[in-house]
């Protein structure tokens, strides 16, 4: 029996060390393999049961911080968090599922109706950090989110004032009678469209070719006050209930001590909560607590945390968790031989793994279902890769961005089980 066969999942499938939310390209992968630990569960039913009070009683209270270290699952859970409201490949289902649990899992079903989500990496987004960056990449969003152009905000704007006309077809339709092409295919070459734009826009709204290249090139102030009303044009079409979550990954990051974007997004979140009553909600990430972000004068601080009312903080301890059921877990008809395996074996493993010392935690098996939970691994070694983890990113450059939750480690022990997949017999210690 070879080692790679034991496992319920291919271990030559590709797993992600570092979530990208916006790479959807694995999204039943990520949703199957998902694991709700009894932290995330938390998370989940306390994110839920505040979203659906402040929805109902249309509060200004709608915005939420999650925060944890680089690896701690935070842009995990807020993929999650998003592919589940949005119900995205079934994502309701899957959920149910894994909870395993209809009366808490009721809290999160009425949550998740009639709702839409905008995830996006402002990292990535929005390279330039002016005074004025927060809200284009917001608007910049909201447009990508209805299908226009985001490339140039000023052609996405003309397409949002052309839907607000209820033209759209008809627009597509005579643009293409004049260049030929699919205005989809050429909206973002300006040179290739300026012309038959011009007199598309003529023909519909019977301007002069001046009005019509000042209407082009025109993009109002994108102050709060407009993308605010933008969202609200957005909400008006919208049957009642509905609710949009803009889901905001690395924003800690992003601002870092910059106080002007701090009080940019705390202005736009506040400005959101009086004009759209509940609507509207932002749920961001840092790699900090926000008081550990937070670096503005004390009369401001307090608040700021109140436009972010909910709080969630990530940790990495159900790291052991999480590896054997995306990893380890065993195909049925192995389970009751590996714990042969270990009743047979039981003294032998007892002093191969007695540490004489003072890690009281640096632990071997315990019991027969321990065993095949974790084999090949053994328990101590969850935390002592953490620890070691913690040492490089505490000396040295190399070793401050890296990692040090699931993610790394689930990475790490994923290239060990590759590594050493074939021609390993079912042996005690087969690689360490």
């Amino acid at each position: 029996m070879i080692i790679k066969d034991i496992f319920q999942k291919d271990i030559e499938r590709n797993i992600n060390g570092v979530i990208k939310v916006a790479d959807t390209q694995d999204i039943q992968q990520e949703l199957d393999e998902n694991v709700i630990t009894r932290d995330l569960r938390k998370h989940f039913v306390r994110f839920f049961e505040h979203f659906s009070k402040v929805s109902k009683e249309h509060t200004q209270d709608i915005g939420v911080w999650i925060s944890g270290f680089f690896g701690s699952g935070k842009s995990h859970f807020l993929k999650m968090l998003s592919y589940l409201m949005s119900n995205k490949e079934n994502a309701v289902e899957r959920f149910r599922e894994k909870f395993n649990d209809p009366a808490t899992f009721r809290i999160i079903e009425d949550g998740v109706k009639n709702t839409e989500t905008i995830l996006f990496n402002i990292d990535t987004e929005g390279s330039d950090k002016n005074d004025g960056v927060i809200r284009t990449v917001f608007l910049r969003m909201l447009y990508r989110h209805c299908g226009f152009y985001d490339g140039e905000l000023r052609i996405a704007n003309l397409e949002w004032e052309i839907e607000k006309s209820g033209k759209t077809e008809e627009f597509r339709r005579t643009f293409e009678e004049f260049s030929g092409s699919s205005w989809v295919d050429v909206r973002g070459a300006s040179l290739l469209m300026a012309e038959p734009l011009t007199k598309t826009l003529q023909k519909l709204y019977k301007l002069t070719p001046e009005m019509a290249e000042a209407r082009i090139n025109t993009l109002p102030d994108i102050n709060i006050t407009f993308l605010t009303k933008t969202i609200n044009e957005y909400l008006a079409r919208k049957p009642e209930g509905f609710r949009l979550v803009f889901m905001v990954d690395e924003v800690g990051q992003y601002i870092g001590d910059n106080t002007s974007l701090l009080l940019n997004l705390q202005s736009f979140v506040e400005d959101l909560g009086m004009k759209c009553k509940g609507q509207v909600w932002v749920v961001c990430t840092g790699q900090d607590a926000l008081d550990d972000v937070l670096k503005v004068q004390r009369d401001a601080f307090s608040k700021i945390q109140g436009r972010f009312l909910l709080k969630l903080s990530l940790t990495s301890t159900s790291v052991s968790e999480v590896i054997q059921k995306r990893l380890l877990d065993k195909k049925p008809e192995y389970v009751p031989k590996l714990e042969k395996l270990y009743e047979e074996n039981a003294a032998v493993l007892e002093n191969l793994f007695c540490f004489k010392s003072n890690k009281q935690d640096l632990r071997g098996f315990q019991s027969a279902d321990e065993f095949s939970k974790n084999f090949p691994l053994v328990p101590y070694q969850y935390l002592l890769l953490q620890d070691a983890f913690n040492e490089i990113r505490r000396h040295g450059n190399a070793g401050k961005h890296l990692a040090r939750g699931e993610r790394s480690m689930l990475s790490s022990f994923h290239s060990a089980l590759k590594t050493n997949k074939n021609g390993n017999e079912y042996t005690l210690v087969p690689f360490y």
